[in-house]
């Protein structure tokens, strides 16, 4: 069996990689293989509403027609057995690079005709996020029901979706060297110290679990 990682952030050794590392050895110790891909080392795009994928054609039910990087991650995915995708949260939302990739892997894979899955076995998948903004924050501006629809369309798309979501994370390793006046610097240290390493664990439990 093999899991596949995804990481949505620039950073390769950020929150977001972080977090997936933490999955990905637990998926290890459940015994899959795996494999990390960073996004932002491909070339693709979002969608571009062609609807090529729902002619009446012998492409229907083949996957998006656009040819780029991401055709080649269709095909990973399409062979794994589950996913694990890693994003930073940026305005509310994942980042533009993972949001390209689910946009085009769930809208070139739903189905207009019912609402039977179009794959021919269940995916599991875990999505993993991680922001800025504190809980209240994160409350305030309903950002976890985003999240949450994220998983749901991955759940009646592919599989059973989890999603999980670390706050108050550290976006510098020297506060100092940045404008950031507004920001609790001290508290927010103190809060990531103690709270970090649990949602290292919670993302290790879940992906150590996800095909069990």
């Amino acid at each position: 069996m093999k899991i596949l990682g995804f990481n949505g952030s620039p950073r390769k050794n950020g929150n977001s990689m972080k977090l997936l590392e933490s999955a990905i050895r637990g998926a290890q110790d459940f015994g899959a293989e795996t494999e990390i891909i960073h996004l932002y080392n491909l070339n693709y795009k979002g969608c571009r509403s062609c609807f090529a994928c729902k002619r009446k054609s012998p492409m229907y039910g083949k996957g998006c027609a656009m040819k780029d990087d991401f055709t080649q991650i269709m095909n990973d995915m399409l062979a794994a057995d589950a996913w694990i995708f890693s994003s930073p949260i940026y305005n509310g939302h994942m980042s533009s690079s993972m949001s390209a990739l689910l946009e085009r892997f769930y809208f070139s894979h739903c189905n207009y005709d019912s609402h039977e899955r179009m794959v021919e076995r269940e995916y599991p998948s875990l999505l993993i996020y991680n922001m800025n903004g504190n809980q209240n924050f994160m409350d305030k501006m309903g950002i976890e029901n985003s999240c949450k629809y994220d998983s749901f369309l991955m759940d009646r798309g592919f599989g059973k979706s989890q999603y999980m979501i670390a706050n108050s994370t550290l976006q510098f390793d020297d506060y100092s060297k940045y404008h950031t006046a507004a920001v609790p610097v001290e508290a927010k240290i103190k809060f990531s110290e103690e709270h970090f390493p649990q949602d290292l664990q919670r993302a290790y439990d879940l992906g150590k679990n996800l095909l069990s």
